[in-house]
């Protein structure tokens, strides 16, 4: 269903991308293309994706209401307001990288890709606010990888890290996180008791520390006095078991 431009705006302005974004100033250019948007309804479904892998890239879809998530692991949750596509948009790719469902009935609206184009030329403010929102979220995936082996501390330091740079806060000092221990359990693929032990041992090493006392019941928020100490405790095991070896072997040829 095409949707009218007039009002549309207001909504779309509302995501991240189009932050500091005048929503009058993003119309204008929406209805300068002339370009149709199209509307729908997004069922859940994991057996037929609404965007899948390898498919033409053809449009972007804003996630209007509910929730898309991409086919991986760990999974996430895109939520509305969200743009899905900003990858492509921006490596001028051809086809889809990923496949999505929704995760429940979600209402999405597919925008050209002529459209977005004339969108980050006429705005370039646009244009930096995607490349930095894409960086933060390849820089997230780094340590999302680093999560899923190793110790458990040095899980959960990683999954830890991985969310400062989701806000672009994974450097200095005195951060604060605000994360469920079940949400460390997701990104670590651990259980219950291994995310607590691992939070134990960074808290035992000074790492991390919650509430009034480091032995204290985990509330879902950690405070990092020195992110490059978390960081090298996230590197840990992958230094030892895999970094120092493979140096060691290049060494001898």
């Amino acid at each position: 269903m095409t949707i009218q431009i007039e009002g549309f705006a207001q909504t779309l302005a509302r995501c991240l991308d189009f932050e500091g974004v005048p929503p009058d100033a993003l119309e204008a250019v929406l209805i300068e293309t002339g370009l149709p948007l199209q509307l729908q309804v997004a069922e859940p479904s994991s057996e037929t994706p609404l965007i899948a892998s390898g498919s033409a890239f053809t449009q972007l879809y804003f996630v209007q209401h509910g929730t898309l998530a991409p086919w991986q692991f760990p999974h996430s949750e895109l939520a509305a307001p969200f743009l899905v596509g900003i990858h492509e948009l921006l490596m001028d790719a051809e086809r889809w990288v990923g496949s999505y469902s929704a995760v429940d009935e979600a209402v999405v609206v597919g925008i050209p890709i002529g459209v977005m184009t004339r969108v980050v030329e006429r705005i370039p403010s646009v244009r930096e606010r995607m490349h930095e929102l894409l960086m933060r979220r390849l820089s997230r995936f780094y340590w999302v990888s680093l999560a899923t082996n190793g110790s458990p501390s040095a899980r959960v330091a990683a999954a830890l890290v991985s969310r400062l740079a989701l806000d672009d806060l994974d450097f200095g000092r005195d951060r604060t996180i605000a994360m469920r221990q079940k949400d460390i359990g997701r990104l670590t693929t651990m259980s219950r008791s291994a995310v607590a032990a691992g939070l134990a041992e960074l808290a035992e090493a000074e790492a991390i520390t919650w509430g009034d006392a480091a032995s204290g019941r985990f509330k879902g928020e950690v405070s990092v006095p020195d992110v490059e100490s978390l960081k090298e405790r996230a590197f840990r095991d992958v230094r030892k078991r895999e970094i120092g070896p493979l140096i060691a072997g290049r060494g001898r040829d």
